[in-house]
């Protein structure tokens, strides 16, 4: 798969692989039904997030190979509570994937998971009551 290259080159392991490693082969394989969108959309998103928000990991006490696990995390929650099945997931992964491509689309799915991002790794001492 290209997202597999794609980490392997930065060093980053992908949301499967990670979830491989943690749960062992045959569970973390078994999940593979939440489909390929659903994993290239927890890699991308989290992905990104690392970028947009790249001296949040110590504000969090967070070291740099776990911020991005935990952020997978996170956008796996998130996607999972777009969709109120594991079936009903697989389409919304699928449509969020190709509206991700409109770029008015994009704009406001940033706005709504930037907030969400916020609320979950809201971190009381903050200058703002936010990370940055």
């Amino acid at each position: 798969m290209l997202e597999d290259k794609i980490f392997s080159k930065t060093g980053l392991k992908s949301f499967q692989e990670n979830l491989i490693l943690r749960l062992g082969p045959d569970e973390g394989r078994a999940l593979a039904v939440l489909g390929a969108d659903f994993f290239f959309l927890v890699d991308e998103l989290s992905r990104t997030l690392q970028v947009k928000h790249p001296q949040d990991a110590p504000l969090l006490d967070l070291s740099e190979s776990e911020f991005p696990w935990e952020l997978q995390v996170f956008t796996n929650q998130f996607l999972r509570e777009c969709a109120q099945t594991s079936r009903q997931l697989i389409f919304f992964c699928h449509g969020l994937r190709n509206k991700l491509e409109e770029e008015e689309f994009q704009l406001q799915f940033w706005k709504i998971l930037d907030e969400a991002y916020q609320h979950h790794f809201f971190v009381a001492d903050s200058k703002k009551n936010y990370l940055v």
